[in-house]
């Protein structure tokens, strides 16, 4: 696919958007994962909501967090972003269109910026939607009490989740630049956020340093409690995400005005 005659209408950013958006919509993958992404993250969370939620109320006693239930839907939603998010970028390397597209904008900052940016648009739209979905689900489905629509913690949660999941993608496509093949990203990325955290963060030495991992930092801020006492603070765990998010916009920059197409 040439983008020349789309990136060159006009001032460079706003046409590179353009193409960007238009090669997004263009390929049947990347344009229905972030639907599936809302889909499973509702539909995941509002079946916990509604079947364990009583249970778990009752196993749980005092410490019951009813926010790890109206979220719990991110789990399986997060590995369709992580997949819109590689592809968005990786395609293009995978079918060569990188040649023509670098060839229609020779800023390749500019490519990289225009790129990150749709993909970040698209994954906060993404992610307000499912959040809101999260929200309003647990309140009619969850048991009276759990959940308060006027509560702050309620609405500091959904925003959590609006964050974790934009600075997912945006650590995806960084990764994505870097990595450059949908299976390699792929290959590092599922493992780290959905299975290696998990392993790490039960070892003990290891955890302490692994509560720093993107994932584990990031999720800390749709709960209100700690699990465990290596835990990072919500707000902290969530910036300690957003500079994985920097770093991985800094490498994927660097990474494409170095190397050759």
């Amino acid at each position: 696919m040439s983008t020349a005659t789309v990136v060159t209408a006009g001032p460079i950013f706003p046409a590179a958007l353009r193409a960007e958006w238009t090669k997004i919509r263009s390929v049947p993958s990347t344009r229905w994962l972030p639907l599936v992404t809302v889909v499973l993250i509702a539909g995941a969370g509002a079946l916990v909501d509604a079947f364990v939620a009583e249970g778990q109320r009752r196993e749980d006693g005092a410490e019951y967090d009813a926010f790890t239930l109206v979220h719990y839907g991110v789990n399986f939603g997060q590995m369709a972003l992580v997949a819109f998010a590689v592809l968005a970028v990786a395609s293009e390397y995978g079918t060569g269109t990188i040649r023509a597209s670098l060839a229609a904008v020779p800023d390749r900052r500019v490519f990289a910026a225009a790129k990150l940016t749709v993909i970040t648009a698209i994954a906060l739209a993404t992610a307000i939607v499912s959040s809101l979905a999260c929200t309003l689900l647990a309140r009619l489905l969850m048991p009276a009490g759990d959940i308060s629509l006027t509560a702050a913690e309620t609405w500091r949660t959904a925003f959590g989740q609006v964050a974790y999941l934009v600075l997912l993608a945006v650590v995806s496509a960084g990764a994505t630049f870097v990595l450059r093949t949908p299976m390699a990203a792929m290959g590092l990325l599922m493992p780290l956020f959905f299975l290696g955290t998990a392993a790490l963060t039960a070892i003990p030495g290891v955890r302490e340093v692994a509560r720093f991992l993107p994932d584990k930092a990031g999720q800390r801020i749709m709960r209100l409690r700690e699990f465990n006492a290596y835990e990072l603070d919500p707000w902290i765990g969530i910036g300690v995400m957003a500079l994985w998010g920097i770093a991985a916009v800094a490498a994927a920059t660097t990474v494409i005005r170095r190397r050759d197409a």
